[in-house]
């Protein structure tokens, strides 16, 4: 009997790249923002004769609620970002009836990298609402604290 074989259920994305187009918006039947962040990212890497080379891969990455909204106010083409999120496959059928499969990056964070003072304060008020989110009930006073 062969032995049963447990992979661990992992499906993260960490990157970084440069978006290739304006990002486009749009609004799910319910209302709920959504956003497609068309990116670029490469590596680097020696071929066979020791030179070094660049290759260049585009992915769409979705963007829900919320932060999709900020980022098509306030990224455009070109604008650089930092994604964590994860992979899913989705299909679909096309205008001349061809089913499509693709592949795509689900954000759960964005982080603009590009510093103007708009971009800066959005980025400032999505940490300050997960640290206010996440900050539990203080519970110790200053006489607990052991230093």
């Amino acid at each position: 009997m062969a032995k049963e074989l447990r992979l661990p259920r992992i499906n993260n994305v960490i990157i970084s790249g440069r978006l290739t187009r304006d990002v486009e918006l749009r609004y799910t039947q319910s209302g709920t923002p959504v956003a497609k962040v068309p990116i670029a990212f490469d590596r680097s890497y020696k071929d066979a004769s020791g030179e070094w080379q660049q290759e260049a891969s585009f992915m769409d990455v979705v963007v829900w609620s919320k932060r999709g909204e900020q980022c098509a106010e306030y990224l455009k083409k070109g604008s650089p970002v930092l994604i964590e999120g994860y992979l899913k496959t989705r299909t679909y059928t096309d205008k001349d009836n061809q089913n499509r499969k693709i592949v795509e990056i689900v954000a759960q964070r964005i982080n603009f990298l590009e510093k103007s003072e708009i971009v800066a304060q959005a980025s400032e008020e999505q940490t300050e609402k997960k640290i206010n989110e996440k900050a539990p009930a203080a519970t110790t006073t200053d006489d607990e604290v052991p230093f």
